[in-house]
This record gives C-alpha cells, structure tokens and sequence, in this order.
C-alpha cells in the first residue's frame, strides 16, 4: 500500500456535486456532494492546508492531460492543477488531478524575465535562464489581462509537442478573430463561445496563434454545482460583464471604474455566476456545509 501524501494547492477552490450517470433527466439528485473540486497552483508537498482545507491524496494517482509529470506524486510546487476530492472527517481526499496549463508552445522571444509564446506574453518570477528562442514550454500559472503570470516553466517532451492554451475567452479582436489573451485561436466553429466561457484549444501552431483540432470549454466535465475562485479579475466589457480569468463565472457592473484588476481575490460563485451562493444550488445538508467549509457566502 503506498503511503498517503498530501498537496497544498490554493487560488481556485470548486465546490460542486453531479447527478449519478443512471439518474433521469430533472430527478432530483439523493446523496451529498460527490465531489470538491480545486484548482490552483500546488506551493509545497506535504502536509497542508488549502484555505483551511486538509487535502491528501495517493501518490500514484495518475494525473490526466499531463505533459511533465505522470502521477500526483511527480507534482511539484509552481504546477497548476484540478483536483476533484471528496471529504474525509475533517479533511479532503483527491480523487481525480488534471494539469492545468494556460499556454503549451515554442517559444517565439525571451527578454529578461518576460517571453512570448503563441503570440501571448509570459511573465515569469524572475529572469527566465535555460531556454531558447525555438524551445517547446509548458507554462502553469494565471491568467492577468491579456498575459501570463508564470508559477512553473516546463520543457515539453518532443513526442508531446502539440501547441495548446487554457483560458477565458472576452471576444474578438479587429480583425474578427476569436482571441485568448493575445493568442488567436483557428480552425474550429466557436460561434457558440459566450463571453467568460473558459476555452482549452489544443493544435497546432499557426501565425499569431494556434489553429485548433480539440477544442472544449469548462474546467471539468461534470457539473459544477458551487465555486470559490482565487484569481485575477478581468477589465469590465463596455456591457459590464467581467470575470475572474480561468473561472468561466461572470458578473456585471455598473462601475468599472471599480474593478480592480491588479491584485488577486477570492470570491465564490454558482451556475456560472460570480457572487453569493443562490439557496437553489444547497440542495442537501452536505452541500450546504462544504459551502460554509469553503467560506462562501449564500442566500436562501
């Protein structure tokens, strides 16, 4: 049996639950939660917290759509991730982990510590060493308006090289092209693409961007019921929708003015809007309580 590790990893915390596969359309969910879902930037391996919350998990769990690591215990700090888990007593289980990476590509240029990848630009920590123009990079970390803040940069095995980019598409740019950050996206009928929707595109490179054969949105695959986001907000559009990029939860304002972009927040959300929990997403008592384990405000 191998021995239990656990995870600290902050910034995005998801609550939700899914209806069973054999439930009938419209019945009425039995059961708790069948899963939180996390996802954010792992800080340290170990015994941890993530907002108050004890994760672990076995370090054999495969991680899905991995380019530079293969099980939850190759995982190391700076890694952005999705973590569905389970509550345990007075901690969280991990389920299920999938690497989140808001640009996959070779890199176009590299000054000090800023680079540019797919046509968008990459901010690191400090100043970027030990890659080349030309290079292939995987890179975690957060969306901040149209460019990147790097946690981790990764070297992208050659039988993995395919261009991708995970993010929250805005609009179109003047030239009618669907962008993500400052990377055109190709090849695919995104008509249906609503502001605030997170878009992950994987493909090829193409000028400016990337010409996309997969093409998916969301951060999960099965319903989310409650989240709590950490992250950065978008600049208000002209109708005043906004959002907290690579949530897909969306708001509206009346003050732009007021929408601070510069500094990262926590705010919680339900049916793909950001704000207070609606009482209709509590349907049962578990629920409820991972609302409040979660620290997130909710009106009946």
């Amino acid at each position: 049996m191998n021995p239990v590790a656990r995870i600290a990893v902050w910034l995005f915390v998801f609550a939700f639950g899914a209806l069973a596969a054999a439930a009938q359309e419209g019945e009425e969910r039995e059961g708790g939660i069948i899963g939180t879902g996390i996802v954010g930037t792992v800080t340290e391996i170990g015994s941890i917290y993530v907002n108050g919350q004890h994760i672990m998990f076995d370090p054999d769990l495969v991680v899905s759509d991995s380019l530079d690591v293969v099980t939850a215990g190759d995982l190391r700090p700076g890694h952005t991730v999705a973590v569905i888990a389970q509550p345990e007593d007075e901690i969280w289980r991990a389920t299920y982990i999938r690497q989140v990476l808001p640009l996959v590509g070779p890199v176009d240029e590299i000054e000090g510590q800023h680079m540019t990848i797919l046509g968008t630009e990459i901010r690191a920590a400090g100043r970027i060493e030990s890659v080349s123009v030309g290079d292939w990079i995987a890179v975690s970390g957060l969306w901040h308006d149209d460019d990147v803040r790097a946690t981790k940069l990764s070297a992208v095995p050659e039988d993995k090289r395919q261009a991708q980019i995970s993010g929250t598409f805005l609009g179109r740019d003047n030239q009618g092209r669907v962008v993500i950050g400052n990377t055109a996206v190709f090849g695919m009928d995104l008509l249906h693409l609503a502001p605030g929707d997170v878009v992950r595109a994987t493909g090829v490179v193409a000028p400016g961007g990337i010409q996309a054969l997969r093409f998916e949105t969301g951060l999960f695959t099965q319903p989310v019921r409650i989240m709590q986001v950490e992250g950065y907000l978008s600049v208000p559009l002209p109708d005043g929708l906004y959002t907290i990029l690579g949530s897909g939860l969306v708001a509206y304002t009346r003050r732009p003015g007021m929408i601070s972009t510069s500094q990262k927040v926590v705010q919680c959300g339900a049916g793909g809007a950001l704000g207070e929990v609606p009482g209709e997403a509590l349907q049962d008592s578990e629920t409820r309580q991972a609302a409040e384990k979660l620290n997130c405000g909710f009106r009946d």
